[in-house]
């Protein structure tokens, strides 16, 4: 019987997860307005940060392992400096509450999508919105930076998938193919492939240079929330509303059956960057640590 690592819980559903730089601690966020943090080797609750005002939909790490970005529904970023615990920044602009959030590879940059339809680029060192990206007539439900940072990847509830160029503020192009709106988007590590899910329970694997289709895979029950690429590439995870994971290889080939691990929705998926560890945050209100080589047998 597959058992996780550790099991962690908040008081409400459990939206969001990210690893420490050294693979130690895990953050995560929840509709209980809190983010905690957790001891990764003793599963002890290490921190609670209070002060966003609704439910937090998005954290990441700076590379000092010290600081702390969030995004929540209360419409904004906040700052957090971990050594004390208090907020160092709050971070405003968007008219609606954010439904989607990500980082740069080097965390200079971060993207926040809104039920206002705009997609807003943060500057981590003057703390301001350098970019605002305009074109989906619906919420964005998720983004995602190329590995070189200058183009993104934007999904959403308008059942589109947009790439766009950061610093002239262009959209570059369209991925079409979905049924529904589109809920997740990862690129491959190597940035040569980018992986789309969506309301339709499936994942396509495009080529984000000439916005060419590779392939089509499906095997979800209900939709998927989102998947994650492992550090080297070798793996893509995906997971949903029936809460399960699937695991492939990168050319789409399904490695690992279906896992059940959740009683709910997996809203998201974290791995530490060693690619041993995978986190897992549902809305069963959980957070299920595992082992990566536990789920995927060579």
């Amino acid at each position: 019987m597959l058992l996780p690592l550790h099991v962690f819980r908040h008081p409400n559903a459990v939206y969001t997860a990210a690893f420490a730089p050294n693979g130690q601690t895990l953050a995560t966020g929840s509709l209980d307005n809190t983010i905690k943090l957790w001891n990764v080797i003793s599963g002890e609750e290490r921190r609670t940060l209070s002060g966003h005002r609704d439910g937090v939909c998005g954290v990441a790490w700076f590379p000092d392992g010290k600081r702390l970005i969030s995004a929540s529904m209360d419409k904004t970023l906040r700052i957090w400096d971990l050594e004390s615990g208090s907020e160092t920044a709050s971070l405003s602009g968007h008219q609606h509450y954010i439904e989607s959030f990500t980082v740069s590879t080097d965390a200079s940059l971060a993207a926040s999508g809104s039920y206002d339809n705009d997609i807003r680029i943060w500057h981590m060192g003057s703390q301001a919105t350098v970019h605002i990206l305009r074109g989906h007539s619906g919420p964005i439900y998720s983004l995602a930076f190329s590995p070189s940072g200058d183009r993104l990847v934007s999904a959403g509830n308008d059942d589109s998938l947009r790439l766009w160029d950061i610093g002239d503020e262009r959209q570059l192009g369209t991925f079409d193919g979905h049924q529904g709106a589109v809920q997740c988007v990862a690129y491959s590590p190597d940035g040569k492939t980018l992986a789309p899910g969506g309301s339709d329970g499936t994942v396509r694997l495009w080529d984000p240079k000439t916005l060419t289709l590779q392939q089509s895979i499906s095997g979800h029950r209900g939709f998927l929330k989102c998947l994650a690429y492992s550090p080297d590439g070798r793996l893509l995870i995906t997971a949903g509303s029936d809460g399960t994971l699937r695991l492939y290889n990168p050319a789409g080939e399904l490695l690992t059956a279906t896992v059940a691990i959740h009683q709910n929705t997996i809203y998201d998926l974290a791995l530490s960057s060693d690619g041993r560890l995978l986190a897992t945050a549902s809305f069963d209100r959980t957070i299920k640590l595992w082992n990566v080589a536990d789920l995927h047998k060579d």
